[in-house]
């Protein structure tokens, strides 16, 4: 064998261990995605948990309805004592296994600023009703299910929900 054929073989098995690489990692969140899935229909807290990023959820959360319900116009003395417990008890409630399956299966109970009251229906939860799912940045998914964005973001230990966006807008006047 000479050398030329040789160096020609490394470079081949180099190229294709680049590619297997990166057809890997553009699968993965597909993946982690259906994982994500799987745990909410089965309940598994254990597996939710692993699959999200509670901390930055719970800011989301808290982000959105911030920005949803106390803007500079309202002026009201109750809403500016009342609203941030209000909503803090709101994301404390939705930011757990249940609350974001509960979530995830009706976006509009915060919208209403509702506590959930019962057990989240996510086994007949229709996930073929999702617009779409694809790469944002190199470490950021996005998955859109009936306008409700689930951000999962790439780290060291794999892909992790770690932003739910609502799409929960200005308040109507």
């Amino acid at each position: 064998m000479s050398p030329q054929t040789s160096k020609t073989r490394r470079v081949s098995w180099a190229a294709l261990i680049c590619v297997v690489v990166l057809l890997v990692y553009g699968a993965s969140p597909y993946f982690s995605f259906w994982r994500f899935t799987v745990a909410l229909r089965s309940g598994d807290t254990a597996a939710i948990s692993a699959r999200v990023d509670f901390p930055a959820v719970r800011a989301s959360l808290k982000k959105q309805l911030i920005a949803r319900f106390s803007h500079p116009g309202t002026g009201h003395k109750r809403w500016s004592k009342l609203g941030p417990t209000l909503i803090d008890a709101l994301v404390d409630a939705y930011a757990t296994p249940d609350g974001l399956a509960m979530l995830i299966a009706n976006p509009s109970a915060l919208k209403d600023l509702k506590l959930p009251q019962q057990a989240p229906n996510v086994k007949g939860l229709n996930w073929s009703k999702l617009r779409y799912a694809f790469f944002m940045s190199p470490r950021t998914f996005v998955v859109d299910r009936e306008g409700i964005k689930l951000r999962f973001r790439f780290t060291g230990l794999g892909w992790r929900l770690k932003d739910l966006d609502l799409g929960l807008g200005k308040p109507q006047s």
